[in-house]
């Protein structure tokens, strides 16, 4: 981000830095003002919507919504599930690279968004007039950081801090969306307000607190969307999942999501078409999806359709059957019918996978709910790489932090 203020800054009209020899050793906390207060976090949203279309393609290859199609073995481990701690692209990769980083794109954007929350609480309504609502701002998206990384993180750390449980990154995540939805309140930021509610949800969901995530649920208001924005004005702002799967083929969509129906009938939530045989590697089936068309295609983050699924998961019984068949209406499927709450939480399971395609909750949902990853383990890998399908269902801490951070083990 430091980039990003110092450019604005320069093309500002800022006299003084220009006068400086070396403007790329400007010390940030002299761009870190009151007056640059929305340029933070302008930066911090930038840096989540990067992190967050690497997440869903790295995660995708690993809990199956994605397969690799490509000869270059960079990816190979995402979708082999044999990555490890010593790191790779998951570990170091950033948003400023070709590469599908995870971990550090996810924790730049979330450092990015608690160092510019941790700025506006310090500072003044004087000194920055529309502070309440960056407050707002900043708090949701590393509420949305910590999400991802508890979803899809065997642990984590923040901050040179201890090492942290998948549920105490929730517990965190949690802390962040109220400090939103306070603010968003208090600003009128009802967008910020529903996208704090629908995450504020998803965490409470995580863990395992059904009536409470309902809760919040319910108060997020009809067709309410909040999208990712991206474009083709650079590499970092392209949609990832556009250019890999359709522009690229260098990534396909795994056979559990091809010919999807319900009831005979094809379901068109799930839309993906075969295109031949990978270019890549002359080996894989290609298949592509139709939900991202373009660079500059958005990613939902926050809908009021999750918040109906997840009502439905705190429910059962015919309130959730109602909203599933709420769906179906509006995708032209046939009704479902169950008064068994274990057929109806399958079914639910179901309808999240298909509702919420390529939108970054499907590996999260396989270990919440302990779905089996397919092939399993042991399975032979395809003969371009070699070796077996691995165990690993999310991604372990890297060294890089452990050896770096002395409340771990470094020092």
């Amino acid at each position: 981000m430091l980039g990003l203020v110092l450019t604005a800054a320069l093309s500002g009209g800022c006299g003084s830095l220009l006068e400086v020899k070396a403007p790329s050793r400007v010390d940030a906390d002299s761009l870190e003002q009151p007056r640059n207060a929305a340029l933070m976090v302008a930066g911090a949203i930038s840096d989540f919507e990067c992190a967050l279309g690497r997440y869903i393609v790295g995660a995708g290859l690993v809990g199956d919504e994605f397969q690799d199609a490509q000869l270059a073995s960079a990816m190979w481990p995402y979708d082999q599930r044999t990555f490890t701690s010593e790191g790779g692209q998951y570990a170091s990769s950033t948003c400023n690279e070709g590469a599908i980083g995870i971990y550090t794109p996810l924790s730049t954007a979330r450092w990015q968004a608690d160092n510019a929350l941790a700025k506006l609480e310090a500072w003044t309504d004087t000194e920055v007039p529309s502070r309440a609502s960056l407050i707002a701002k900043a708090a949701a998206y590393s509420g949305y950081s910590h999400v991802l990384m508890g979803e899809g993180m065997c642990s984590a750390a923040f901050d040179l801090g201890p090492e942290l449980t998948r549920a105490e990154v929730f517990a965190r995540a949690e802390d962040r969306f109220t400090t939103a939805l306070d603010a968003a309140r208090a600003a009128g930021e009802t967008a910020i307000e529903n996208l704090a509610l629908v995450g504020r949800a998803r965490t409470r969901l995580n863990l395992g607190r059904k009536s409470e995530a309902a809760a919040d649920a319910s108060l997020v208001p009809v067709g309410f969307v909040l999208n990712a924005t991206y474009s083709g004005t650079a590499a970092r702002r392209e949609n990832p999942i556009f250019t890999r799967n359709i522009r690229d083929g260098s990534i396909t969509i795994e056979d559990d999501f091809r010919n999807l129906t319900f009831g005979g009938v094809v379901d068109p939530r799930v839309n993906v078409t075969y295109v031949g045989i990978s270019r890549s590697d002359n080996i894989t089936p290609l298949w592509s999806q139709s939900k991202y068309t373009s660079v500059a295609s958005p990613i939902p983050m926050a809908t009021w359709d999750e918040a109906q699924l997840i009502i439905a998961e705190a429910a059962l019984g015919q309130t959730a059957v109602d909203i599933i068949n709420m769906f179906h209406t509006r995708a032209g499927l046939p009704a479902f019918s169950s008064s068994d709450d274990n057929a109806i939480m399958a079914q639910i399971v179901q309808e999240r996978s298909r509702e919420l395609f390529l939108e970054s909750h499907h590996l999260g949902d396989k270990i919440r709910y302990d779905l089996p990853f397919t092939p399993a383990p042991g399975t032979p890998y395809p003969p371009k790489a070699g070796g077996s399908y691995g165990s690993l269902t999310c991604f372990p801490l890297p060294d890089v932090e452990r050896l770096n951070n002395p409340n771990i083990g470094g020092g």
